[in-house]
């Protein structure tokens, strides 16, 4: 798994994609596009929460 654009995050034997934006769990598993992933928070222009850097 060489992702450019997705984040994904591997928690112990699982593959966690997670949101460009703010970095929440998305999705599980390895079956994901390789562009940038946002949560409906974040497509609203309402999110709050921050991107966790180093996570």
């Amino acid at each position: 798994m060489n992702y450019q654009h997705a984040i994904v995050k591997i928690e112990g034997d699982v593959a966690v994609l997670l949101c460009n934006g703010c970095g929440i769990n998305l999705a599980e598993g390895t079956k994901h596009e390789d562009r940038e992933h946002y949560c409906a928070m974040c497509m609203s222009g309402n999110c709050k929460a921050k991107f966790k850097k180093g996570d």
